[in-house]
């Protein structure tokens, strides 16, 4: 079987497979096939070694699952909940400004959580109805929730990015860096959007009752701040800080995460045994999820470049004449369809192992071109028929039509594509803040 054709077939199977099959076992079946077809015993011989000196014997892997139980013990802590009451409170007299609330959560919450359901459930969970309560437009009280969400798979500690840094060969401490300013950026946008779509359309978010309301420099506002905000935003700084400082590697980052989570159950006196077991339960079965994801998809990257399917698609692109930009861009173009398809799982682990190598012999810098990805794949959790964040806002929200949730999430895509199309103009928003560390 010639390369060309194998590249073909596992493209096709693909598509064929990912849409309707457990992501994990149709990659490694393909895997295995077009391995054996391609490469005999030789490519089955591979595969232990593969799978244990390769994709098991990577360190960085093992903050994966200290970062998502500090995301879920924080999610069942009830730490959402009362910094939501608090922001709720702050910004009670401004039009849209539960929206407003909901998205500065998100934001907090990002830095702690670093897994998408976590943080549209738990948000959503709080917002929507309350939102809904002050008669907001459903477009937008799940717009928000969605978008806002997402920005938890972005913004450290970010699972995408610990899972990326290994595969393009760059640091998760500079990933991590690099990120903070397109993550805050896309938060700020969605805030401004907020403020803009709520002034022309006052009806989308009304204010709330002046009695709901809490003066900022009251002092019942500063405790309230002091007791429910600054917990989780100590803990932020100190892990993030800690990483930045390069005091701690993310694994030992992601361990005093997970401490700090478990002290904020003890502060806020949510913790129970059960509950505790609960987050040890969620946390194994999403890293396992995680763990055979990598594995299939090694599986299938090590059979698509043993069969020489990589240096077909290097032809490929580098044969339209396209130039090293449009090859970028088409890099990217590719990446944004296959969100609306694929798992960002599957994306990240298939696809940059093939096109990563490409981009760098065209002297683009990868840690760059991993961010800008990064923050283009943000997309991929609100464009269908593939969207994550708006299934879980169904879920949360049944009786809203499908039909306005999409028409809330397509506002924030747009913003997604313009701050990913600003990181490729302006690269200094994405390296501006590993380059100062390094100097540092």
């Amino acid at each position: 079987m010639s390369p060309e054709l194998t590249t073909i077939l596992m493209f096709l199977s693909l598509l064929v497979l990912l849409t309707g099959f457990p992501l994990a076992f149709g990659i490694a079946s393909m895997g295995i096939l077009f391995g054996y077809l391609t490469g005999g015993n030789a490519f089955l011989y591979m595969i232990p070694q593969r799978v244990i000196n390769g994709t098991l014997s990577e360190y960085i892997l093992a903050a994966v699952p200290l970062f998502i139980f500090m995301g879920v013990s924080i999610s069942s802590s009830g730490v959402a909940e009362r910094s939501f009451i608090v922001l709720q409170r702050w910004m009670s007299s401004i039009r849209g400004g539960l929206a407003i609330a909901t998205i500065t959560l998100a934001i907090v919450f990002a830095a702690c959580v670093g897994v998408v359901g976590a943080s549209v459930t738990a948000i959503g969970i709080l917002a929507i109805p309350a939102m809904q309560k002050a008669r907001y437009a459903d477009s937008l009280a799940t717009g928000v929730v969605c978008a806002g969400g997402t920005l938890g798979i972005l913004i450290p500690p970010s699972i995408m990015l610990i899972l990326y840094a290994p595969i393009a060969g760059v640091s998760v401490v500079d990933m991590y860096a690099g990120a903070v300013v397109p993550g805050l950026l896309l938060g700020i946008l969605y805030i401004v959007y907020v403020i803009l779509r709520t002034k022309f359309n006052p009806e989308m978010g009304p204010s709330l009752p002046k009695e709901m309301g809490l003066k900022f420099f009251s002092r019942e506002s500063l405790v309230q701040g002091f007791k429910y905000l600054a917990p989780p935003v100590l803990l932020v700084i100190l892990v993030m800080g800690s990483l930045f400082l390069g005091i701690a590697s993310p694994t030992e980052a992601g361990a005093v995460g997970s401490v700090g989570a478990i002290a904020l159950g003890f502060i806020y006196r949510t913790i129970t045994w059960q509950s505790f077991k609960n987050d040890c339960y969620l946390t194994l079965r999403i890293t396992a999820m995680i763990i055979f994801i990598a594995i299939a998809a090694s599986l299938f990257t090590g059979a698509f470049l043993n069969a020489g399917c990589g240096q077909v698609i290097t032809d490929v692109l580098l044969g339209l004449g396209l130039g090293r930009w449009g090859i970028f861009i088409a890099v990217l173009i590719i990446v944004l369809i296959l969100g609306c398809f694929i798992d960002w799982i599957g994306i990240l682990l298939i696809m940059v192992p093939i096109f990563a190598p490409i981009l760098t012999t065209l002297k683009f810098d990868p840690l760059w071109v991993g961010l800008v990805v990064c923050t283009s794949l943000q997309v991929s959790f609100l464009s269908p028929p593939f969207a994550y964040s708006i299934f879980y806002a169904k879920a949360i929200t049944p009786k809203t039509p499908l039909t306005d949730i999409y028409r809330g999430v397509m506002p924030f895509v747009a913003i997604q594509l313009l701050v990913t199309m600003l990181c490729i103009i302006f690269p200094a928003l994405c390296l501006w803040l590993p380059n100062l560390l390094s100097q540092g």
